[in-house]
């Protein structure tokens, strides 16, 4: 697998990219990665090696870039001082921000030639689920299928709640929850849920015993609810990407 960190310049300054992608001088399809909200951590690389390994091309760009490089928040031994911080540096990336990144995230993969022009796909975790629905939103033309995995802030009462975009998206959508997330649980998304199950090419899968992190490798992580939502996520990518 190669790995590579690459510095893409921003309007509001550098910005991290980390890639990853298999051995060899073949273009791929690319997909983008949405970090979880504690940030690319090492169990979020492993993720993304996970479906590289499928044949893409996996990105993620640092998410809190205009408050520090590569901010990672070890969320279980945070002082009060530390947990009220991050959670302004959290709240500081908003939607029109990552919006913005993303843009220059693809005009990064347009120019790469190790990966092969046409439709892309896009996972996200926690507050990347978020982004992902925004991303399918305002990038029909570019993203074919999107996995949101533990989703969070999706379903909302903002008039322009990220789940209210859901009919009118035309990728492909698989949505894992965990039935013990009490962060962000099933039963505060039913909204989101009835959508995606209207949909020809949507799909939410519960999966009993797992927890809020459930996909990422680290103290979250369920075994059992990853393998199935990543098989879900790798059947999703194959038939829209090939």
């Amino acid at each position: 697998m190669i790995e590579q960190w690459d510095i893409l310049d921003t309007p509001d300054g550098p910005m991290g990219l980390y890639v990853v992608r298999p051995d060899g001088d073949e273009a791929l399809p690319a997909v983008v990665s949405f970090h979880h909200g504690p940030g690319l951590d090492d169990g979020s690389k492993e993720a993304m090696a996970r479906i590289a390994g499928w044949g893409y091309v996996v990105v993620s760009h640092d998410r809190y870039h205009r408050d520090g490089e590569w901010i990672v928040m070890d969320m279980r031994t945070p002082s009060e001082e530390d947990r009220n911080r991050f959670f302004e540096i959290f709240l500081g990336a908003t939607d029109e921000r990552v919006a913005a990144d993303l843009d220059v995230v693809l005009a990064f993969l347009d120019g790469d030639p190790g990966v092969r022009p046409g439709p892309m796909g896009c996972v996200g975790y926690c507050i990347g689920g978020r982004s992902v629905l925004r991303a399918l939103a305002a990038h029909p033309d570019r993203f074919r299928s999107g996995v949101a995995l533990h989703p969070s802030r999706c379903t909302t009462d903002e008039a322009d709640s990220p789940h209210l975009s859901i009919p009118s998206l035309t990728a492909s959508l698989y949505v894992g929850f965990g039935a013990e997330d009490t962060s962000q649980s099933p039963a505060d998304n039913q909204d989101m849920i009835g959508l995606v199950d209207a949909r020809p090419t949507g799909e939410v899968e519960i999966h009993d015993g797992a927890v809020h992190g459930f996909a990422v490798p680290g103290r979250s992580y369920h075994p059992a609810a990853a393998d199935r939502s990543y098989d879900r996520a790798r059947a999703l990518f194959a038939a829209a990407l090939a």
